[in-house]
């Protein structure tokens, strides 16, 4: 078999027609050329080169050989640089949990254009948490804060909580000028929450009434955004990000029955466990999320 090197010696030979000269671009020594020569000669039983006092001058054979190899021999240099290329160039990777949600309205128009390879998970926050406490995860993205481990945590956002209904809802006329007949009302509507924890539901009652929340939801959904999609064809309430149901809102697929000078907001945060092999990937991914935002 042909020796790739051998090639490649002949090509600069015939380019440079000088051995000193075909050397230097090669970084080679002369003997170190003349060898390679020598040995692709004896390989293929012809002399390539007629050897005059200043130069070489190709054979017939040697013109030959010099026009099959040039463009295999360019390919292969480019195969070879790429390759290179993709070797030198380390990309980190990383996996990362966050819910459905957050996915579609805050990372799926971000991460792509982040230079690492990237594992998403998907889940509820409490199914999350212990993703990451097991290790099947390394960075949680956009959730809320909690006493379960000692995971760290570091602020993304506030994000503002707002009550919506569907648009067949009725309210009663003058009813928001009575708390306690409010409260009363509200309590026998069919509620869509997205656990069954009600957090912000809870939230958003001890912000307006002050007062410990007494809902039996009806249905419990695992995804904000259906939540909003179900009171667009379905008789019911929720409280949910403002953000997520701003277009809702804005087409009229969907209402907010009361208007309202408190502002519900609740806290997202990135979390990660405090020993960890990951630091630098989630530092990174944390520094381009930032950057994209701004």
């Amino acid at each position: 078999m042909i020796n790739l090197e051998w090639l490649r010696t002949f090509s600069a030979i015939y380019e440079c027609n000088n051995i000193t000269e075909a050397s230097k671009k090669l970084n080679m020594t002369q003997p170190g050329v003349s060898k390679h020569l020598h040995a692709l000669e004896g390989h293929i039983g012809k002399k390539l080169f007629e050897r005059t006092t200043r130069k070489l001058a190709p054979t017939e054979y040697g013109k030959f050989l010099y026009l099959q190899i040039t463009n295999p021999l360019q390919e292969l240099e480019k195969v070879e640089y790429y390759s290179s290329q993709r070797t030198k160039k380390e990309r980190s990777a990383i996996i990362i949990g966050c819910t459905s949600d957050f996915f579609k309205k805050e990372l799926i128009h971000k991460i792509y254009s982040f230079d690492m390879y990237i594992v998403t998970h998907f889940g509820n926050e409490k199914d999350l948490v212990e993703a990451l406490e097991m290790d099947k995860i390394q960075l949680l993205v956009g959730i809320k804060k909690h006493q379960i481990y000692e995971h760290q945590f570091h602020f993304i956002k506030d994000e503002e909580l707002v009550l919506i209904c569907s648009n067949d809802t009725q309210v009663p006329e003058d009813i928001e000028q009575s708390e306690q007949l409010l409260k009363k009302w509200l309590k026998k509507q069919s509620w869509f929450v997205y656990n069954n924890a009600q957090e912000d539901l809870k939230k958003y009652w001890e912000t307006n009434f002050y007062s410990n929340l007494k809902i039996i939801p009806r249905y419990i959904l695992p995804s904000y955004l259906d939540i909003i999609e179900a009171l667009k064809n379905n008789s019911g309430f929720s409280v949910v990000p403002k953000y997520l149901c701003k277009e809702a809102l804005k087409q009229n697929l969907v209402k907010a029955p009361f208007k309202t000078d408190k502002t519900t907001e609740r806290k997202l945060f990135y979390s990660f466990k405090l020993k960890n092999n990951s630091s630098k990937e989630i530092n990174l991914f944390m520094k381009k999320m930032e950057d994209n935002t701004q």
